[in-house]
């Protein structure tokens, strides 16, 4: 490297002066040397050095440099100094220290980790779920906690219903799971994108096989889209038939007058109001049974009134005709009865 400086130079160069060989020497030596001083330039004009870089404390206030202050590499950001990190960490900082990042034994913490390292390979500290500060965004996905007493609980949702009523998926401290939609929104158990299999609809009943109640405004808790099937051996279901449950009781006076009016079908769904097409069943028909037992008929909302010219559809409910069938029975006993008693009585003339 040259030995004296650029002042001294200047003055042994000057017009008129003859500068010694040592001058020359020094002026070369203030040359930086592609092959002694192990500097290229690559196709981008970028400098590559070979060696290390020494870097010294520097009052320089302009963005882009950096400096070597307080045991930590820093460069200036236009605004202030901030610290690229002491101990080999670049950008993350060591627990304890003031910024957002820490890392610690091949952990890296977001947040203030100033009180214990992280302790995952990937760690977040979020607090209380106040605003999107206290989320962590993956595209559309966000992970939180809850607000107030949900703190404590696992939240997954869509970056735009991320709180404690509108979130997909929610676990307790505890283990137990919590699968939510937001209010006027279904819940729905998928297969292959789209076909639904299993929902809650935007009105709070199950539907097996629609994403929507089967009928507008329908009271059905559970509604099955399809055939079901149950194998315990029983045709009905079990009801509560306790006597302390009821009030109003009498007894019921339809038998075997009403009962032989009705008149069972053979016949094939159109397909309209989401039936089967085409296949055939046995039953009866809606508006003829309604004459016989209105009890059995509900008139509900259908969605598309164009396909029922308007009308409401009929909904039947055949679960009382098993008890008119049993009056219809006592009836013809009785008669059989009566019958056999004055078949003896003849006899015995």
């Amino acid at each position: 490297m040259a030995e004296r400086n650029r002042d001294y130079l200047k003055q042994e160069f000057q017009d008129g002066e003859r500068p010694s060989g040592a001058d020359f020497a020094d002026l070369i030596d203030s040359f930086l040397n592609k092959t002694h001083d192990g500097l290229a330039v690559d196709t981008d004009s970028n400098l590559i050095l070979s060696s290390g870089l020494g870097l010294g404390d520097s009052a320089r206030d302009v963005a882009g440099t950096l400096r070597f202050n307080g045991a930590s590499v820093q460069f200036h950001n236009g605004t202030s100094w901030v610290n690229l990190g002491s101990g080999g960490g670049g950008a993350f900082q060591p627990s304890g220290e003031n910024g957002a990042v820490a890392y610690a034994g091949g952990n890296v913490g977001i947040g203030n980790f100033a009180d214990a390292p992280p302790t995952y390979r990937l760690e977040v500290n979020l607090g209380n779920n106040t605003s999107e500060a206290e989320h962590v965004r993956f595209g559309n996905v966000v992970c939180s906690n809850g607000t107030g007493a949900f703190q404590p609980y696992a939240y997954v949702s869509h970056r735009n219903h991320a709180s404690n009523t509108a979130y997909a998926l929610r676990q307790s401290p505890q283990g137990d799971v919590h699968i939510n939609a937001p209010a006027g929104q279904s819940v729905s158990i998928r297969q292959n994108g789209a076909e639904v299999r299993l929902a809650v609809s935007d009105n709070g009943n199950v539907v097996v096989g629609s994403a929507s109640d089967l009928l507008d405004d329908d009271e059905a808790v559970l509604q099955v889209n399809g055939a079901a099937f149950k194998n315990d051996g029983e045709e009905t279901w079990s009801i509560t038939s306790d006597m302390r449950l009821k009030e109003d009781i009498r007894v019921l006076e339809l038998g075997l007058e009403q009962l032989i009016q009705v008149q069972p079908v053979r016949f094939r769904y159109n397909g309209k109001a989401g039936t089967p097409s085409g296949q055939e069943r046995i039953g009866v028909i809606g508006q003829e049974i309604e004459k016989i037992f209105p009890e059995m008929v509900q008139h509900r909302p259908y969605q598309n009134q164009d396909e029922l010219d308007g009308d409401d559809l009929l909904i039947y409910n055949g679960s009382a005709l098993t008890y008119v069938l049993v009056n219809a029975v006592k009836e013809l006993a009785t008669r059989v009865e009566r019958l056999e008693e004055a078949l003896i009585g003849r006899n015995r003339r």
